[in-house]
């Protein structure tokens, strides 16, 4: 398990982003979009091939 730390873009607070070293084993393309459920909500993050965030999405923004 890989954790990272990111800022919520819906609510504003940092929370830690827990990945699984697996997660980017079937990606085909980089950077690879995962969903993360913080509390009620949710936002996206695009990973790199190292699992390192490149991008922290509001979901507004993606949908």
């Amino acid at each position: 398990m890989i954790e990272r730390y990111a800022k919520c873009p819906v609510c504003d607070k940092r929370t830690a982003i827990k990945v699984s070293e697996g997660v980017l084993k079937h990606a085909k393309r980089f950077p690879f979009q995962v969903k993360v459920v913080h509390d009620d909500h949710y936002f996206y993050i695009n990973l790199d091939s190292r699992a390192w965030i490149t991008d922290i999405l509001h979901p507004e923004l993606v949908e």
